[in-house]
């Protein structure tokens, strides 16, 4: 068998929509798709609740959901989530239905808003250049019990990383994927930051998204803390069951008005445009073919 990263890629778990790092199958935002392993992807749902409250569970609920499971924060324990897009923001909604004291960072004053009226303590990033210390300064110096990086290798503040990701995306795909295959190229500024916060034998819960293979860790930090690292793509079927009662007609973690805008499918070059940008206070978008 070839031991080659074509055949180590096709041994990843599959991401629609994704590159040849994660399986290389094609996307789902058209008007019609092919499903792969449909007779196991898909959901039942029961009759009564709006259908957009299931939307979410093809990505964002099993996602936040599996963050925060892999957070372990004990009972009445601090929660850290970095980044309040989509994943931080519905992770503290989780956070906070299981009764966790939460604080997260953003630097988008729309997020920072819609968090704080969920009952979660902000910490503003671009009032702050040590959220570590911020942190402790609201944790008695003790730091989080746990920490959700939702920001991955998006994270602003690493010009170096920002630099070769453009390098890569200008790069032909014959040189750009073996580069992201074996380069550490991401930018690291979040999963430093959790390690920093969390407190000594905390846990550090990865939902961002990582791609480089040789990204430099702080492992001695790591060591010294004990810190905790669980990670990994959401496994949806997994959490589906657990989360289902949650998508009642209470809608206790606020589904239905879970999207900031709803737009059709031939506006999804801007819509994709204006989340990237942070414009317009785009947080979730709901395509409607």
């Amino acid at each position: 068998m070839r031991d080659d990263a074509d055949t180590r890629a096709r041994h990843r778990a599959a991401i629609f929509g994704y590159s040849k790092l994660y399986g290389q199958v094609a996307g789902g935002q058209a008007e019609y798709l092919r499903v792969p392993h449909a007779d196991f992807t898909h959901i039942k749902v029961p009759e009564g609740p709006a259908d957009e409250r299931f939307l979410y569970l093809s990505d964002v609920l099993p996602t936040a959901w599996q963050a925060v499971e892999y957070a372990e924060t004990p009972d009445g324990g601090t929660l850290l989530v970095l980044g309040l897009g989509p994943i931080g923001d519905m992770s503290c909604r989780i956070a906070r239905h299981r009764g966790l004291r939460v604080i997260a960072v953003d630097l988008v004053p729309e997020r920072l808003a819609r968090a704080r009226a969920r009952g979660v303590e902000v910490i503003d990033l671009s009032g702050t250049h040590d959220v570590g210390e911020a942190v402790r300064e609201l944790t008695q110096g003790r730091g989080a019990d746990a920490v959700i990086d939702a920001v991955g290798m998006e994270a602003h503040g690493s010009p170096v990383g920002a630099v070769l990701h453009r390098m890569t995306a200008m790069l032909p795909k014959a040189l750009a994927a073996p580069m992201m295959q074996k380069a550490g190229v991401d930018k690291m500024a979040a999963i430093y930051t959790a390690i920093d916060a969390v407190r000594r034998g905390g846990t550090v819960s990865l939902s961002g998204v990582y791609g480089g293979a040789a990204d430099p860790m702080p492992l001695l930090q790591m060591f010294d803390k004990q810190i905790q690292l669980r990670m990994g793509q959401a496994n949806v079927k997994r959490w589906a069951d657990d989360i289902m009662p949650l998508l009642s007609d209470d809608d206790p973690l606020g589904v239905e008005e879970f999207a900031t805008h709803r737009v059709p499918l031939e506006q999804a070059p801007e819509a994709y445009k204006n989340f990237q940008d942070k414009a317009e206070g785009t947080v979730k978008v709901v395509f409607k073919p």
